[in-house]
């Protein structure tokens, strides 16, 4: 009996190694990917929004916070599929759901996107993310 005590003993660890091991993998790939996987893991979109990374801003506006015109962004992600239309689909949905910004709520799911208000202070306002996706909504710069 003490010996299978022992291998079982030996056996935990090891998977425990490798599971250290893999966790850390992630980490070292592009950081918008680890985030976005992070977040999707927790069924969290992230509340900041890294406005250097790459992104295409769509022309076209869209009804969004307190009814005024908005634009949505689609930050280039690797698995990304996400274009300007669906992209502002998916925040105009958010925003028939939730009119008035307001913080600290459960994020709103359409289809596999959370969303959610940005922190305050950012230039996003609404991010919604997946595990290959990431978008957010901005008020037109004057």
């Amino acid at each position: 009996m003490t010996g299978s005590a022992s291998s079982t003993g030996v056996g935990s660890t090891a998977p425990t190694t490798t599971t250290t091991t893999r966790k850390t993998v992630p980490s070292i790939t592009i950081k918008t990917k680890a985030v976005t996987t992070t977040e999707k893991a927790t069924g969290l979109p992230p509340t900041t929004v890294d406005e250097s990374l790459p992104s295409q801003y769509c022309e076209t506006t869209f009804e969004g916070a307190l009814g005024k015109p908005m634009h949505a962004v689609v930050v280039e992600t690797p698995g990304g599929v996400l274009g300007c239309e669906e992209a502002a689909a998916v925040l105009f949905d958010y925003y028939v759901e939730r009119p008035e910004p307001e913080f600290g709520l459960e994020p709103v799911h359409i289809g596999p996107l959370a969303c959610n208000q940005a922190d305050e202070g950012q230039l996003p306002q609404v991010i919604c993310a997946d595990a290959d996706n990431l978008i957010y909504s901005m008020w037109p710069q004057t």
